[in-house]
């Protein structure tokens, strides 16, 4: 009886088993087979391994636009009298610019300054004194304002009526794009261009290919370059217009790209 019992037992336990093993339709189930990966091989990237350019673009563009930086530098015994006199001055020099329709947004004050200066003026020398000098304070003021002119036809004009008005000093005449954006978005196309054949010529010469960007930025600190400058000393002998030639200007732009070397192993 005991024999009938275990028999029975162990017959409860392997028939879930055979049940498992067998697959739909009462046939077995074959066993899992491993297939083979199939990757598509990619050039390895390594960040060690890399070219590092500049390129360089520029685009040469018309000015249309011109700042210019005027103004009064006054001197006298007392601050009062050397502030007054350049007040005076001053107004003068703005009602010239209002004259030749420059508007107060184009007029801006880049720099205003009181100063001590102590002059040496000689005095009457008395009875056994040669050559005696004493120092006497003097004051000075200086007021600049920074005029930006819209109609280059008028730069000329400008710097003769400010002169004629009172200033005596005179910085420089820089010629300018109001909005550059457009020039600048062209000398960056040109930059990017030029650092992909520097990097593409590194490369041919270093016997590697060249593979993608790593990264890009720019180098800061270009933009339009400045090609006059105002002297008074050129004004004509004969009072006519002083001589102003805006040409042509240059915005350029750089950028620093690293490429990364692509390994074909």
């Amino acid at each position: 009886m005991l024999k009938r019992i275990l028999i029975v037992t162990v017959a409860a336990l392997v028939l879930p088993l055979a049940i498992l093993a067998v697959g739909g339709g009462g046939q077995a189930a074959p066993a899992a087979q491993a297939q083979p990966a199939t990757l598509d091989r990619q050039p390895v990237l390594t960040p060690t391994r890399t070219i590092t350019v500049v390129g360089q673009g520029s685009s040469r563009v018309m000015p249309d636009v011109a700042r210019v930086t005027v103004g009064v530098e006054t001197m006298a015994d007392t601050v009062a009298d050397a502030t007054q006199e350049n007040q005076v001055k001053m107004k003068a020099i703005l009602a010239a610019l209002e004259q030749l329709g420059i508007q107060d947004k184009d007029i801006q004050t880049s720099s205003y300054s009181i100063s001590l200066n102590r002059m040496p003026t000689p005095r009457p020398a008395t009875e056994g004194e040669v050559g005696q000098q004493e120092t006497l304070p003097k004051y000075t003021v200086s007021n600049m304002v920074t005029v930006t002119i819209r109609d280059l036809d008028l730069v000329s004009e400008v710097l003769d009526a400010v002169v004629e008005a009172g200033a005596n000093s005179v910085w420089g005449v820089n010629f300018a794009v109001d909005k550059p954006e457009t020039m600048l978005a062209e000398a960056r196309e040109i930059a990017v261009a030029d650092a992909q054949a520097r990097a593409e010529a590194l490369a041919d010469l270093g016997g590697v290919k060249l593979g993608p960007v790593m990264s890009m930025s720019e180098v800061v600190g270009q933009g339009a370059i400045p090609v006059a400058m105002y002297d008074m000393a050129v004004r004509s002998a004969e009072g006519g217009g002083t001589p102003i030639s805006p040409g042509e200007i240059e915005i350029s732009y750089q950028v620093q790209v690293t490429y990364f070397i692509a390994d074909d192993d």
